[in-house]
């Protein structure tokens, strides 16, 4: 297992990826929609942050990104911790996390935020495990409904 930071040759397996785990979901991929930053990771991600892809093999099973949400005041926000069905529970997940958290404590940032959704257990799992606590509302994401954040500072 590796991780690497993207580069602009990972763009079709990410995609390809991202679709099947949403696929295993059961949600549409939308990239002229809420799914856009996927297909403009360098803009979405890489100018205020970073995204990471997940090896095996020299095969993509994963991904996970971190942006800055607030500059002024070093809020950042995690986003796509997905990894392949069929690579779930071998804790994958849980390396890609900390590695986010690990990146954005080396940039400085004081606060992390996450969101997800109620059926989504493996995430509130990394989220319960790594000490994020409930909080308000800070992004319009429609499909999101709990929303978290991490003191960095502590």
């Amino acid at each position: 297992m590796i991780i690497k930071a993207y580069t602009p040759s990972m763009q079709p397996a990410i995609e390809a990826c991202f679709k099947a785990c949403l696929d295993a979901l059961g949600w549409e991929y939308e990239p002229d929609g809420r799914h856009s930053d996927i297909v403009n990771i360098e803009e979405a991600y890489m100018r205020h942050g970073c995204f990471w892809c997940l090896y095996e093999d020299d095969n993509l099973v994963g991904m996970s990104a971190a942006r800055c949400i607030d500059a002024e005041n070093k809020i950042v926000e995690l986003k796509r911790l997905y990894v392949l069905p069929s690579h779930q529970g071998k804790g994958y997940g849980d390396q890609m996390f900390q590695n986010a958290l690990e990146y954005v404590k080396g940039q400085g940032y004081r606060t992390a935020m996450v969101d997800t959704r109620h059926d989504r257990s493996a995430s509130l799992h990394l989220i319960e495990k790594y000490g994020f606590k409930q909080a308000e509302r800070y992004n319009d994401n429609d499909y999101a409904e709990l929303f978290f954040e991490l003191d960095l500072t502590v």
